[in-house]
């Protein structure tokens, strides 16, 4: 998210640099991660990554495959970038380097008109797949619904669940904050991408108040820009 303004604002070496953080990030393993006929083609800053789904295990493609991206979305707030897309299921061909289909189509139109802001939604016929107590469980913990009623991950949830002890997950979430902070001020002649991180600011507040004990959320907290610009997206309270 944010790439026009990094290629306005920024030289040519940091952004190349962006898009290589981003490659390195997001392509999965080949060693760990491959399935048969997965696919990751990336051109500038757009991504798209293909698994055929395995009829004898379709459920577990898709709880991997969102605890992945939500462990990617993590590693990528270290480094300063943000992601926005979509999780679908639908026909896609790869023919000579070229893909095609309607399942990209869709991936393409939902991430365009519906994510909106960094997020990583689910379309309901992945969301439809997760049916067992065991993947409502873990998935319990790294998906969210939004106030427009849209699923997505939620990658500070996630990182709750996975890091080590609570002095790692108040590291990350400082770090989180700190990027908010930075990208509000930045933003505030620009209310098109203003508006974007107002959105990231509700969503960091609710899960400092959500999982954090009362006593550390003050420094934790994103302040608002109070005087300066209204206020888009109010905080969500307990």
């Amino acid at each position: 998210m944010g790439f026009r303004q990094l290629v306005e604002r920024r030289s040519a070496n940091f952004i190349s640099s962006a898009i290589r953080h981003v490659q390195q990030i997001t392509a999965p393993n080949p060693h760990t991660n491959k399935h048969d006929g997965e696919s990751y083609v990336n051109f500038s800053d757009l991504i798209v990554h293909t698994i055929p789904m395995n009829q004898n295990r379709p459920e577990g493609v898709v709880l991997a495959e969102i605890k992945y991206t939500a462990m990617v979305q993590a590693v990528l707030i270290e480094k300063g970038l943000l992601l926005r897309g979509a999780i679908t299921i639908g026909e896609i061909e790869r023919s000579y380097g070229v893909l095609f289909g309607p399942g990209l189509i869709s991936a393409y139109e939902l991430e365009r008109d519906y994510a909106q802001y960094s997020r990583i939604i689910l379309d309901d016929p992945v969301i439809g797949l997760i049916k067992s107590k065991h993947s409502l469980r873990v998935l319990a913990d790294c998906l969210r619904v939004d106030d427009d009623g849209l699923v997505f991950i939620d990658y500070l949830g996630f990182m709750r669940k996975v890091l080590n002890g609570e002095r790692s997950f108040h590291r990350f979430v400082n770090i989180h904050k700190r990027l908010i902070d930075r990208n509000l001020l930045n933003s505030r002649s620009d209310k098109r991408i203003l508006s974007k991180y107002l959105w990231l600011r509700k969503y960091h507040n609710a899960i400092v108040r959500a999982t954090i004990a009362k006593e550390s959320q003050k420094r934790l907290l994103v302040n608002g820009l109070s005087g300066m610009v209204p206020s888009l997206t109010p905080d969500l309270e307990d």
